[in-house]
This record gives structure tokens, sequence and C-alpha cells, in this order.
């Protein structure tokens, strides 16, 4: 199992990370949707629901809910033998539909973690667990915040910064500066899904060991073939990557 964390103010992208990663197959979990959950059911703003839910329970109550999520979906995955099928239509000359097979890995995204005792509590949980964090200027964010128009979101410059405030004061600023990977997210927004693209497809789908050796003459038979086990087929990375939109492909 493999477990990420992604962070980042309001606005700056997270929800992006999360939308591209389920079409891979990846699993991901809102800590945001567990406050406004909590904050239906209180009847109160999603920031009131935040301070008083960790008040009441203690700084980890967020992150045992994400945790508990995770385990479950992991035991409903292994009792279905981990896959889905589906069927789309191709596009080509002859108009047969084409058939593939989706494999739900185990892998899972943590979105919206805010503080370094988030960090540590999932740290001791999951073995590697790594931090993603997205950074993006301030009017940016605001901007975006406008155009989403959620519920918690505020069209009032002043209020936006108090959100903002807020969120520092939980330690979301500690949190991004000790990210194992950073995501610029300014410019336009497809140089951004680009990065993101390329952080799963290198960093979170589960690499598969490269097989070297092989001829493609059948005639030579096995003996030519070698198995390099645990051969990565990705470059390894550093403690930490940083993917911004002047990324050369």
């Amino acid at each position: 199992m493999k477990v990420f964390g992604v962070t980042g103010l309001p606005g700056s992208g997270k929800s992006i990370i999360s939308r591209i990663a389920k079409k891979e197959g990846v699993y991901t979990i809102s800590m945001g949707d567990v406050i406004r959950k909590e904050a239906e059911r209180r009847n109160c703003t999603p920031g009131e629901a935040a301070v008083n839910l960790r008040k009441q329970y203690g700084n980890n109550i967020v992150a045992d809910r994400c945790i508990q999520e995770i385990f479950n979906h992991s035991k409903r995955r292994n009792n279905r033998n981990g896959h889905v099928k589906k069927i789309h239509n191709s596009n080509n000359k002859y108009n047969k539909p084409k058939k593939y097979k989706k494999i739900e890995q185990n892998v899972y995204i943590i979105e919206g973690i805010r503080s370094p005792y988030e960090v540590q509590y999932f740290r001791k949980r999951f073995k590697n667990f790594k931090i993603i964090a997205i950074h993006s200027n301030p009017q940016e964010r605001f901007n975006r915040l406008i155009r989403r128009g959620r519920s918690d979101d505020s069209t009032d410059y002043k209020v936006f910064l108090e959100r903002d405030n807020r969120e520092l004061k939980f330690g979301i600023g500690n949190v991004i500066a000790r990210a194992d990977y950073m995501l610029i997210n300014e410019g336009h927004i497809q140089n951004f899904k680009t990065n993101v693209r390329m952080l799963i497809q290198n960093e979170i789908k589960p690499r598969k060991p490269v097989h070297k050796g092989r001829s493609n003459n059948k005639s030579k038979g096995k003996s030519n073939r070698r198995s390099n086990k645990g051969r990565k087929q990705y470059p390894k990375y550093g403690d930490r990557k940083t993917f911004h939109k002047h990324n050369k492909r």
C-alpha cells in the first residue's frame, strides 16, 4: 500500500490532482469533505467545524477518519479482486467497441492535509508516506475561488486572507515547506495538469519491474530471458522533486 498526502492553501489546485488521480485508478479521500460533512451535521461553517472538531476530539480526528476509510476500502478491494471492467466505444473505422480493464491500484491520496501533527500521524501508520505540496500566489487562488463558488468560498478578499491565516495557524506552512514534491500551479492550467500526470505516472502509480534480455524472436527460447527483479521502470528522483510549468517533457 502506498499513501500520499496533498497539501496547499485554498484555491491552489488540490482537487485537480484528485480528479486526475481517480482516472488513473487511485482512490482519493478529501479531508475537507470530512469537515464539510461535520459542518452540515453541526449546522455551522466548515471553518468553525474544523476548529471545534479538533478541540473536541484532538488534532488527529480528521486523520483518524481518513485512515479508517483507507483500511475499509482496501479490505473491500481485496474482496473483489481489485479490478473493475469497463467498456469504451472506439472511434476506429470499423466502429467496434474497445474493451479494457481498469485496475484499481493499492494506492491512496489524502487531499487537504493541514498540520504537521497530521503528517506525523500518517507516517506512523503508512510506511514511506509522502507529501505533495501545491504552490500558487494569493491573487490567482482568490480568482479561482470566485470562479469555483463553493459554499465555504468568499468573494471578499479580506475574508479570503482571514481563511489563509486560519490555515497557517494549523501549521500548513510547515507542511508545505517540508513536502517531498512541489507542484507550481501558476499560468495555463494545462501546464499544471501535464505536470500532475507526470508526477502520477512517475512517482505515485506502482512501478513495474523491467525485464531485460528478452528477445522478440520466439525461436530462441527462454534461455536468453533474464529478469531483473526489483529494477524500477522509472529513474529514481531525489528526496524532493519540483514540477513546474517550464518542466521539459
